[in-house]
């Protein structure tokens, strides 16, 4: 970009913020009284926008790189509230073309697009299909086939991010399953749009604090991957710690017959630069039992270590291991290996993943990994290995494929096997 391109925006953008007097002495040697960029660019100077080089020249006729231009946009937008509607305008699209720039100035770009709108709007559309095969059980004497299924579905949904002033801000999340296989099953045939995630987030009593509905992944998320309705505290640097309180958001986790009052705390430690361990410990209470996972109790106790290390530069390794205080059935643990990774904003980039995974049916209230179960079916319990790749074939989409090959964790099928397959597309807007 030439910086006389530069002084024809500015032209525009400054009239009026940096005054109608003009400096009484030529404010750069290489600047002559008659150029016809004379007097933006001397307007620019009297604003404090442009300061030239050391030597007191301008130079008008280099080339300016992004770095030199994100200068010039910060300490336009220092001055945005002496410009008039349209002037605000030019500096807004100014600052969303050099936003990358300006954060390595430490901009706060959020701070000036809340000008332009109070509330900032995204999308995410997810179009998946996943399948478990069949599997012969052998029961007794007795040869038991347990059924196959398969998904087919799209979920949409709208991001609302609003700034409430310069401590707090509001995020909510409208979401929506559409079956695509139009025979009621999946978990898309409601085809209702619910609001996900609905929270305000800012500083309390010395901690970032969420209060509403909002998601709770703790740690590599093994034994709890949800969204809970409540409040929590955040806080620490090199241990950071996540204290949480309110009631789970889905009336289903461990085999609750009602929605469960949950209290917990996260941690995690960074050991140096490349590794972190982590550990958690949740209570799940419900006034009804817990069928069949802790007998004769109200409560569910859920604790867990974990770790994530990168090894070199494209290689990483996390695991987890879980327990809950039910009488069976109650271990879970899991290991993976990373190569890469696919970032949505880089087309071409990919990441693949090798994963073996052992999670009974009453250990984890609700893991995150996809197919985490035998025949789809938690009371199956599941035990190994996961193989998953990603690759983004366009800007702000992703492509994700799974394979799983599985065994029930259960003793009277521990030898029957099932395999599950998922692929799905996102895009992201």
């Amino acid at each position: 970009m030439k910086k006389k391109l530069v002084a024809s925006l500015a032209a525009a953008m400054v009239l009026g913020i940096a005054g109608t007097s003009l400096a009484a002495s030529n404010p750069f040697v290489d600047l002559p009284a008659k150029h016809w960029a004379y007097e933006s660019v001397t307007k620019l100077a009297q604003a404090g926008i442009v300061d030239g080089y050391g030597d007191g020249t301008f130079r008008g006729d280099k080339t300016m790189t992004r770095y030199e231009m994100a200068q010039i946009v910060a300490k336009a937008m220092g001055r945005s509230d002496k410009a008039d509607a349209a002037q605000k305008a030019a500096i807004d699209k100014l600052t969303v073309e050099f936003a990358a720039e300006l954060e390595g100035l430490n901009v706060r770009v959020t701070k000036i697009e809340k000008n332009a709108s109070s509330i900032k709007v995204s999308g995410e559309a997810r179009l998946r299909w996943e399948d478990y095969t069949s599997a012969t059980a052998r029961i007794g004497r007795t040869d038991v086939t347990i059924p196959g299924k398969s998904d087919f579905a799209i979920r949409n949904r709208i991001n609302l991010n609003g700034t409430i002033n310069d401590d707090w801000s509001y995020y909510g999340r409208l979401q929506s399953f559409s079956n695509l296989r139009g025979d009621g099953k999946g978990e898309g045939d409601t085809n209702k749009v619910t609001l996900d995630n609905a929270f305000v987030k800012g500083p309390l009593f010395g901690a970032t604090t969420t209060v509403g509905r909002f998601d709770y992944f703790l740690n590599n998320g093994l034994m709890i991957d949800s969204t809970l309705n409540g409040v929590q505290f955040e806080f620490g640097n090199v241990l950071k710690t996540r204290v949480f309180y309110g009631n789970e958001n889905h009336n289903n986790v461990l085999y609750a017959t009602d929605y469960a009052r949950v209290t917990g705390i996260g941690l995690n430690y960074a050991v140096s630069k490349n590794t972190n361990i982590n550990g958690g410990y949740y209570n799940f209470k419900n006034d009804q039992n817990y069928r069949a996972i802790v007998a004769d109790s109200d409560n569910a106790r859920v604790w867990e270590l974990g770790f994530n290390t990168k090894l070199a530069t494209d290689w990483g390794l996390k695991g987890s291991y879980g327990k809950s205080n039910a009488d069976i059935q109650n271990k879970a643990y899991f290991a993976q290996i990373d190569y890469k990774g696919a970032d949505k904003t880089k087309v071409n980039s990919y990441g693949a993943w090798v994963a073996y995974r052992h999670i009974e049916a009453a250990a984890s209230p609700e893991t995150t990994f996809d197919g985490a179960y035998a025949f789809g079916q938690q009371i199956a319990g599941a035990k190994g290995y996961e193989l998953g790749y990603a690759y983004v074939p366009m800007k702000n989409s992703l492509i994700t494929l799974k394979y799983a090959d599985l065994k029930p964790t259960w003793q009277m099928a521990s030898d029957v096997k099932t395999k599950y397959y998922l692929a799905q597309m996102e895009y992201f807007f």
